[in-house]
């Protein structure tokens, strides 16, 4: 029993270490997004596209 605890810990502590990183990721991503105004439009475009697709799929149901 306690191993599986450690092991579970273990594994907790690498899914932390991950989504850090992911986030990190992400944060640098939308820096250089919101500074190239060039780069704003089609994400923009891409992102309310998205969303509209996901609330169709929602409601639709």
């Amino acid at each position: 029993m306690l191993m599986l605890v450690a092991e579970i810990n273990t594994s907790l502590d690498s899914l932390g270490q991950i989504f850090t990183q992911v986030m990190s990721w992400v944060g640098n991503l939308v820096t250089t997004i919101a500074g190239q105004p060039l780069l704003l439009l089609p994400v923009g475009i891409f992102v309310v596209g998205a969303v509209i697709g996901l609330a169709g799929r929602l409601i639709g149901r």
